[in-house]
């Protein structure tokens, strides 16, 4: 893959938008439009707690 494609791919990386957008190889519209026609996936979402325990977890504490 060569360094051209390889830009192509990250340039919605969540890591990459900010440069992008900073030095113009995108706009906040094309970046606003890219966000809004992700799918909503908040469903897969699993919560936990800072102690690892699933907190939809029917297990009692000891």
């Amino acid at each position: 893959m060569s360094l051209a494609q390889a830009n192509k791919n990250l340039k919605f990386d969540k890591r990459m938008t900010e440069r992008n957008v900073t030095v113009g190889e995108m706009t906040k519209e094309e970046l606003q439009k890219h966000l809004e026609s992700l799918p909503d996936l908040s469903h897969n979402v699993e919560k936990f707690t800072i102690d690892g325990k699933n907190s939809s977890s029917t297990e009692e504490s000891h």
